[in-house]
């Protein structure tokens, strides 16, 4: 799922030829994202200090730094980048991905395909970064409920409420079979966690259904289950 309200990318191109800089960077604008150039990888380090990139278009063909070392850096820094070079044997291609790119485009590449990758690799990161923002939480309000990290909810049962709570509390950790027990007030072993697995396997199917996410939640054989953010 998409999460919503984010404003258009900026995407940085980062290209020595001028004539492909312009036509990849009007292309993705008619594509609704804002798109800069650059003609080495020098020129896109000072560009960044008065901007901002979401994404970088790369050619390996650069003068000055290489591409392939551009890459390299970005990948350090936690920027997504995909390659766009008329290198399309092997080895380039491995050492590009090596490098860090998350795509490899070969010239005469299809503008289109590239736009639907450059949004394909954001829509991962921008999912990924709304995940590790807003954690799964409980809302225990008037009508209790599991808040999925996309914002999306479930209501809970008492048991179910209950299950998780001890689960979330534990940040982590091992809970039980005999922790889990205690806290649904089960006396017989064998049907107490019998009742246990049957709530957690409806609270599996509820919350990928309403929500679209797996419940983080692992069954350690024999053990007991784990709560995982």
């Amino acid at each position: 799922m998409q999460p919503p309200d984010f404003p258009p990318p900026t995407i940085a191109v980062v290209e020595d030829d001028a004539d492909m800089r312009a036509s990849v960077c009007s292309f993705l604008r008619q594509r609704g994202m804002q798109a800069w150039g650059a003609e080495s990888a020098e020129d896109f380090y000072v560009h960044l200090l008065r901007g901002q990139a979401d994404l970088a278009v790369v050619n390996l063909g650069l003068p000055g730094e290489s591409g392939l070392s551009l890459v390299r850096r970005l990948a350090q820094r936690g920027m997504p980048a995909v390659v766009l070079t008329a290198r399309g044997d092997v080895q380039s291609r491995i050492a590009g991905l090596e490098a860090g790119a998350l795509q490899y485009f070969v010239k005469p590449a299809d503008l289109g395909e590239l736009a639907a990758g450059i949004r394909s690799q954001l829509r991962r990161t921008r999912i990924g970064a709304a995940h590790a923002a807003m954690p799964w939480h409980l809302d225990a309000s008037q009508r209790p409920r599991l808040v999925a990290p996309n914002g999306r909810a479930v209501e809970l049962t008492t048991r179910e409420l209950e299950l998780l709570g001890s689960l979330m509390a534990a940040q982590g950790a091992l809970v039980s079979k005999q922790a889990l027990m205690q806290v649904l007030g089960a006396s017989n072993a064998k049907n107490g966690f019998h009742r246990i697995e049957s709530s957690l396997t409806r609270l599996r199917r509820k919350t990928l259904e309403g929500t679209g996410l797996p419940l983080p939640v692992r069954a350690v054989f024999g053990k007991g289950l784990v709560f995982i953010q």
